[in-house]
């Protein structure tokens, strides 16, 4: 089984993607459902390890893509470890089925994966190749740059989703490992950078197309079943605020040329982009209320999150959580963004979709509704996990 994950396009983007040919012939030849539920906090990493998983982040522990606390060189939470639910390929390891993974999410130091290309970021005074075989396979990655790192200019997209493609064609034709996972990243870059209205994410879905063709002719050498989705969706921004600045005055927080730094309080704003959390460390309650006063009148706020929201993202150790109206999100100051996701899931136009080819279902069928949730057990089903 392939599965490719497409990050940051809606369903309200269907349409326009199903004029391309590799994903017209791939909707035709499966159950397509649209106007799916995502999952909250609906940000990569959690999303994606709730895909993996078939639970909530309260149960997975992925909370976030970063660390808590507002740095300006966060930590990812690329760890396989920090997984608290048991994942798909771990299943499938267990029953002996060979497993491969290419910048997918949350998978670093996985010993399930026995192909396995993680997503991480170079560290300190590393190079990315020597970061990558440390939390990956290293034989397979330096086979893999050597061969096709040419092709990457950094982090720059859609050269890196070229690289992914090569990639991942290479160990599905010479591999064939029976699960195999995908993480493709354009458009979520050129949403961020451009807004998800700009002329300039046709450039992504050209890539795009191009690149599930080059997956799906490496797959139908030996007929493996395919399941596509979309993590989240993105809504466009005209203003980036940074709710720790507030904190900064008040002298609750610190800040310096490097960034910020913990107060006496330990208090802090998690910036999450569409929604937002106060830890409130040692402040009392009667300030941890003040501060609450204060964000229901500030610019951009929308609401505060529901107990349950709050409950299902695991974000329970938050004193409480608010997002942000359309237009605007949280993230730490100096942040650009054209377009962000993080919002909570009664957004307007924020639904996803996934197709699946095989897994048992009817192709050209067309469904509306249901979660991202589904999808898990819909792999362990037809994979007998």
């Amino acid at each position: 089984m392939l599965i490719i994950s497409y990050d940051s396009i809606g369903d309200t983007q269907f349409e326009k993607l199903v004029k391309y040919p590799a994903f017209n012939a791939l909707s035709k030849q499966s159950a397509v459902f649209r106007g799916v539920s995502g999952v909250f906090l609906s940000n990569t990493y959690p999303v994606h390890t709730s895909v993996a998983t078939g639970v909530h982040p309260r149960e997975h522990g992925v909370t976030s893509n970063i660390e808590p606390f507002p740095s300006s060189k966060p930590a990812w939470n690329c760890d396989e470890r920090s997984i608290r639910a048991k994942t798909i390929w771990q299943m499938a390891a267990e029953k002996g089925i060979k497993t491969a993974a290419v910048l997918w999410p949350v998978t670093a130091f996985s010993k399930s994966i026995k192909y396995n290309i993680p997503e991480v970021r170079a560290l300190p005074g590393e190079t990315q190749l020597k970061t990558s075989m440390k939390a990956g396979s290293p034989i397979l990655q330096l086979i893999i740059f050597l061969r096709y790192g040419k092709i990457m200019k950094g982090y720059k997209q859609p050269d890196l989703d070229n690289f992914t493609a090569a990639s991942s064609a290479e160990i599905l034709r010479k591999k064939k490992p029976g699960l195999a996972l995908v993480h493709f990243t354009a458009y979520d870059s050129f949403c961020h950078d451009h807004g998800p209205e700009s002329a300039a994410l046709d450039d992504a879905l050209e890539a795009m197309d191009k690149n599930l063709k080059t997956l799906l002719d490496a797959a139908e050498s030996y007929e493996k079943d395919v399941i596509v989705f979309s993590d989240h969706s993105q809504i466009g921004v005209h203003t980036v605020i940074d709710p720790n600045i507030n904190l900064v005055k008040e002298g609750l927080l610190n800040q310096d040329d490097s960034g910020y730094s913990a107060g006496e309080s330990g208090c802090f704003f998690e910036c999450a982009g569409g929604s937002a959390f106060f830890h409130a460390g040692k402040l009392s309650a009667d300030q941890t209320g003040k501060i609450r006063i204060k964000t229901e009148s500030s610019e951009g706020f929308r609401r505060m999150l529901s107990a349950d929201e709050i409950s299902v993202s695991g974000m329970e150790k938050a004193a409480f959580g608010f997002c942000a109206k359309a237009g605007y999100c949280y993230e730490p100051a100096g942040a650009v963004k054209k377009g962000n996701h993080g919002y909570p899931l009664d957004m307007d136009n924020y639904r996803v979709f996934y197709m699946a080819k095989g897994c048992g279902l009817a192709p050209g069928s067309v469904s509306h509704g249901g979660s991202l949730l589904d999808i898990a057990p819909l792999v362990i089903q037809h994979l007998n996990l």
